[in-house]
């Protein structure tokens, strides 16, 4: 075949390749931002249990502090949140469970295509799949007590 006959095939592939790249890109870039905030909720929660397990007899003193922890990262609540919303979505409980803290954290977490993505997979699959624009994300730790 000649070449001039074939002029309009490489923008043809081109616009069916790139909707498809682009989505790539955008899926690792939403896993990575999971990751990032799993990470982040993990540390924090492990942060807050050791705080809580250096004294058991000032448990209900030190709570407030350790909610600060798992939300701002730190003990007097100054800096921003370590996750977006996290002042408001981040959902903690802090148990005396005997001789052990337990530390259960959960959060929500919303996709950065926020819904886009829902409506691509309900699109594609005709309506069977669907997928919800937020997830719940959870960390635990358990310690125990210095004293």
């Amino acid at each position: 075949m000649k070449i001039k006959h074939q002029q309009g095939a490489s923008i043809l592939e081109f616009t069916i390749v790139i909707p498809v790249l682009l989505m790539f890109i955008l899926l690792v870039s939403e896993v990575g931002v999971i990751f990032y905030t799993m990470n982040t909720l993990t540390k924090s929660t492990q942060d807050a249990a050791r705080y809580m397990s250096e004294s058991k007899s000032d448990f209900n003193t030190r709570e407030p502090i350790a909610q600060s922890l798992l939300k701002y990262g730190n003990v007097t609540s100054t800096a921003p949140p370590l996750l977006p919303n996290g002042d408001t979505l981040i959902n903690a409980t802090i148990t005396d469970a005997g001789n052990h803290v337990t530390v259960v954290v959960t959060y929500q977490h919303d996709l950065i295509m926020g819904s886009a993505l829902g409506a691509l997979t309900g699109l594609s699959t005709g309506g069977s799949l669907g997928f919800s624009n937020t997830f719940q994300l959870g960390a635990s730790s358990v310690m125990r007590f210095a004293q």
